[in-house]
């Protein structure tokens, strides 16, 4: 039975080779894209997760502060803010990062003629809640409230869901593919399947062929839609590495997944339209 299916199936695939091959890119070409969507949503989850990440705000206070009201005043924005953590920055840190952003105060903060302001940082995931001390008597300015990391995990996060997204719709366009395919394959070959019944063939003798048939264009797509993957994936990956990002990986997982979809999605389609086609011919 089986060395029939396998004969039988080669002369269907023999039959319509062009056609079936242009069938396994057509399924070979969303499988790939989806491959690719996961890799970019896995090569994305690092960068996303910065938007969950703390940033620092830094908090210029007024130097009429002396030490004992800036301790309290510390103390009450903890209580007030619990999320927040306030980091004191030493003045001969103050004076050290000044003198990196603004040489020309060098001689100035060397002097010792000035006095240095009290420079807190304040570290929060929400660093826009911060803009509450603007305007506060202690409070002299304000550094920005927009965190470079966390605008970058925004983005990557939307980007993920989308690639995730297009991903689902991509599959399931390859399952609809994967139909239409068989069934137009079925249907072509109805009026044989129903003679085979007529003369007292089992099932498994009539799906055999069938079977074989849609599979081996489906190992094809999967094979197709592997090198597709990598040789995409090479590509970005040279313009990632060119701005300095990590290359877009694909795992072997993924490609594994790949093949598995383009082998079984024909295959249980094939399946179910030969149920369906055996039930519709007993009912009939």
């Amino acid at each position: 039975m089986i060395r029939h299916a396998l004969a039988e199936g080669w002369l269907l695939l023999r039959q319509r080779a062009g056609v079936s091959l242009i069938l396994a890119l057509a399924l070979a070409v969303p499988i790939s894209l989806a491959g690719l969507g996961v890799s970019f949503y896995r090569w994305l989850s690092p960068m996303a997760g910065l938007s969950h990440q703390g940033s620092t705000v830094a908090v210029l206070l007024h130097p009429q502060l002396d030490s004992g009201q800036r301790d309290r005043w510390i103390q009450e924005q903890t209580t007030a803010h619990p999320g927040w953590e306030i980091i004191q920055v030493s003045p001969s840190d103050l004076a050290e990062r000044l003198t990196q952003w603004f040489p020309y105060l060098d001689d100035l903060v060397a002097s010792g003629e000035t006095a240095m302001p009290p420079l807190i940082e304040i570290v929060t995931a929400e660093p826009e809640g911060v803009s509450i001390l603007q305007g506060r008597r202690e409070v002299l300015a304000i550094g920005p409230l927009t965190s470079i990391d966390q605008i970058l995990g925004r983005v990557a996060r939307r980007l993920a869901i989308i690639a995730a997204i297009v991903s689902a719709m991509l599959l399931a366009g390859s399952v609809l593919l994967a139909a239409v395919w068989v069934h137009l394959e079925l249907y072509r070959h109805s009026a044989e399947i129903t003679i085979m019944r007529l003369v007292g063939a089992t099932e498994h003798t009539i799906r055999g062929p069938f079977i074989f048939a849609v599979a081996v264009p489906g190992l094809v797509a999967g094979v197709l839609s592997i090198i597709a993957t990598l040789a995409t994936a090479a590509s970005v990956s040279r313009m990632t590495e060119a701005l300095g990002l990590a290359p877009l990986d694909v795992s072997p997982q993924v490609l594994a997944l790949q093949v598995t979809a383009a082998f079984l999605l024909p295959v249980v389609s094939a399946l179910l339209t030969l149920a369906r086609h055996a039930s519709d011919g007993l009912d009939g």
